[in-house]
């Protein structure tokens, strides 16, 4: 049995336009994802909002505590992590605190250059370097077209071969899923497994033009606020 997760989205936790809650039904009931990992910048509490309640809501759906960690260097997303961590000077320093609670640590959008418009700032070729997890190589945001095939050619050939992975880069929640990752099993843990074993696959797709027409309106007609709901027609 092959399942998919979404492990890079955000929630109005930091920069996203839903709700933990919010999110979370919308995947349960719009989405075939069986796992996600909901990774706020720099603070946890997003997702251990989420997963509590995915537990009493949405029993099929596995809530990865994760965090989209600040570095100096470029982000770095920690799955699997117990608490919220600061943001650090280096990436090094990122993935040890990281792993020093356990987790995973992932380079995402590592060869995005899109921080001046966006806040999206990439590892580049210290992904070659690094005791990284996984690095994620198919980024739903658009700007992303060239980054993505270019961040899978070098893991594969100058880098590491680090497991590769799928993640939306959601701030809304119909973008949710669109890029993924496959893997052999149904839970966080068969995720996890994969990802150590390096059998996991990144799918899916950039946002779909019909998505960011959607974001578009919905910013225009009703702002981009912390408790703004998007999705709703």
């Amino acid at each position: 049995m092959f399942s998919k997760a979404d492990t890079h989205m955000h929630t109005n936790y930091s920069d996203g336009v839903m709700t933990p809650e919010e999110m979370v039904d919308y995947i349960a009931t719009e989405t075939d994802l069986s796992v996600i990992a909901i990774t706020d910048h720099d603070t946890a509490e997003g997702a251990f909002v989420a997963q509590a309640y995915a537990r009493s809501h949405a029993p099929h759906l596995d809530v990865i505590i994760g965090q989209e960690v600040t570095t100096k260097e470029g982000d770095v997303v920690g799955l699997f992590v117990k608490s919220t961590l600061p943001s650090y000077n280096t990436a090094l320093e990122a993935i040890e605190a990281i792993h020093a609670q356990g987790g995973l640590a992932v380079s995402v959008h590592p060869f995005s250059r899109l921080s001046t418009f966006n806040n999206m700032k990439g590892l580049g070729s210290k992904i070659f370097t690094l005791p990284l997890d996984a690095v994620e190589v198919r980024n739903g945001f658009p700007g992303n077209i060239f980054s993505n095939p270019l961040s899978a050619f070098l893991n594969r050939h100058r880098g590491q071969c680090l497991a590769e992975l799928g993640g939306s880069d959601s701030h809304v929640p119909f973008t949710v899923g669109q890029a993924y990752t496959r893997f052999y099993g149904k839970t966080a843990e068969d995720f996890r497994r994969a990802v150590e074993n390096r059998t996991v696959e990144a799918c899916g797709s950039l946002w779909t033009p019909r998505s960011l027409f959607r974001l578009t309106s919905a910013v225009l007609k009703r702002g981009w606020s912390p408790h703004t709901q998007v999705y709703s027609d």
